[in-house]
């Protein structure tokens, strides 16, 4: 079986106003509440991508997508995916 996803990327796209055709449909979660903290570490080390709010990939926004995602999956922090194509 082979599964293809879509992963949640926060960018300076998200300043234009997104089309039907070109939304991200988020469908699938994992629970990250372990790993939140590991997370933020790991993207510090990207010292180009990662810039002080309101930037899209600030600390406080990557905090705030997982904690909106966790709240609508029911964990404390998640990722979202969209799964593109399940092939069994």
């Amino acid at each position: 079986m082979k599964i293809i996803f879509m992963m949640e990327t926060l960018s300076e796209t998200e300043f234009v106003p997104s089309i039907k055709e070109c939304s991200f449909a988020t469908n699938t979660f994992v629970d990250i509440s372990r790993y939140i903290s590991k997370k933020i570490e790991i993207m510090k080390v990207y010292k180009s991508e990662l810039k002080k709010h309101p930037f899209p990939r600030s600390e406080k926004n990557i905090r705030a997508l997982a904690t909106y995602r966790g709240s609508t999956s029911g964990c404390k922090f998640a990722e979202s995916f969209m799964l593109l194509k399940e092939i069994i």
